[in-house]
């Protein structure tokens, strides 16, 4: 199953990344929370450019999420433990 990137965003509170893909002609909502952000990287930092620098890699994640049943309508939702886990397998 491909994704295709839509955009990405982080909400004004600051607390979550948003980012938009489409898959099988539908559109995707995933929420990235604010400790997945500081996971991503070093000096941790949750903010605009770290999302953005990361696109690829959370767009990665959320389709490895995607292969289990998502409901129709509801977001997905990527956690430190996810970047954790990604890093884990893909960083060797």
């Amino acid at each position: 199953m491909a994704v295709r990137f839509l955009t990405a965003f982080l909400k004004s509170s600051g607390e979550n990344g948003i980012v938009m893909l489409e898959s099988e002609g539908e559109q995707k909502t995933v929420l990235v929370d604010r400790k997945a952000l500081m996971a991503l990287g070093s000096p941790p930092r949750a903010d605009e450019t770290r999302l953005q620098e990361n696109v690829q890699t959370l767009c990665d994640i959320a389709e490895a999420k995607l292969l289990y049943p998502v409901a129709m309508g509801q977001s997905i939702r990527i956690s430190e433990a996810d970047v954790t886990d990604w890093k884990r397998h893909h960083l060797r």
